[in-house]
């Protein structure tokens, strides 16, 4: 509801794409490679929860960057850091009540 609130405040329109495409190929380049940084260091780290919490920030902070940086008229970027605020807050909630 907020997201949509967003939306209309900020005169964001909706997304042509059904899924996430890159503002450009060294973002999409860049995020391929952190994907796959991700998976195979979960392999040799220990406590997982801090791991997943810091690539969603950084990856999250990275596309907010991008879409700020080569497509700031369309605002995208505010959606972006909204969802990195409320994925961040869902994750350290659900894990602590693990």
């Amino acid at each position: 509801m907020f997201e949509r609130w967003l939306k209309k405040k900020f005169k964001i329109e909706k997304s042509k794409w059904s899924f996430y495409k890159g503002v450009n190929p060294f973002q999409r380049w860049t995020e391929m490679a952190m994907i796959i940084a991700f998976l195979i260091s979960i392999w040799f780290v220990d406590n997982l929860i801090p791991w997943l919490i810091g690539y969603f920030l950084i990856s999250s902070s990275f596309r907010a960057f991008m879409e700020w940086k080569y497509k700031r008229e369309e605002k995208e970027y505010i959606l972006t850091l909204y969802s990195m605020f409320i994925y961040l807050l869902v994750l350290v909630i659900g894990f602590n009540l693990i």
